[in-house]
This record gives structure tokens, sequence and C-alpha cells, in this order.
């Protein structure tokens, strides 16, 4: 049994994107990888982190609506620990209320599913790397 987790273990990490190596990059990092892709960065600003127990946050205004991009430190145990059970629930949680997230590599992605550019988002997402 063991054995089957070690084997296993790459593929779920892969499948919930946590595989990626992108834990050098800042939330701000994000803003330029959309400008660079011709999405219109309306705005950046910082956001604390703390809520969710990432090490680093930011929120950036695309199409009239604010995406959050919270960084995990996946060199910390608890942060990673954390992360994989967010990209394992596709949730994070606001006072009890779920709300839908992407999670890439060391970063959750939140606020997607109302935004208009939605679609040109998540391709930038899988480049941010």
């Amino acid at each position: 049994m063991k054995n089957l987790f070690w084997f296993l273990l790459p593929m779920w990490l892969l499948f919930a994107g946590c595989a990626v190596d992108n834990n050098y990059l800042h939330p701000e990092d994000f803003a330029e990888y959309l400008r660079r892709d011709g999405i219109t960065v309306e705005g950046v600003r910082k956001l604390r982190a703390d809520p969710f127990s990432a090490s680093d946050a930011a929120a950036i205004k695309v199409a009239n609506s604010e995406i959050g991009v919270y960084k995990f430190d996946t060199t910390a145990r608890v942060q990673r620990e954390r992360l994989e059970r967010i990209a394992e629930i596709k949730r994070l949680y606001i006072t009890g209320v779920p709300y839908p997230v992407k999670v890439y590599g060391s970063f959750v992605f939140f606020g997607l599913e109302r935004n208009p550019d939605k679609k040109k988002i998540i391709k930038t997402i899988e480049k941010f790397k």
C-alpha cells in the first residue's frame, strides 16, 4: 500500500496543479503575465494573506472585476499542506460560504467565476511558471 501511495502521489500533485514550479513568483507578477497576453490590467493592490494562511496576496482588476491571487510557500510544510487541501476541494471558505478557486502551482486564484475574461485569464494562469 505504501508503494502505491508513492506511485500515485506525483500524478495527484500534477492533477491538482501543485507540481508546477512557480514558487519563486509573486502575486503581482501575475499582472505582468496578463499584460503580456494582451489582457488589460486596470489595477493591482496588495491584499492581506493571513485570512487564508497564505504567504502573500494581491488583487488584480481585470474587466472591472477583481481577481484574488494568493501565494502559498510550498517550501513551508504547513502552507504546502494547506494548498494541497485547497487543491483537493477547489474551494475557499469565507464566513462559512464556499467560493470556487483555481489552484496552479503555489497559487490560488479567487474570483474567476464572475470575471467576463475568465477564459483568457485561465489560459494565462496555465502559463504562470
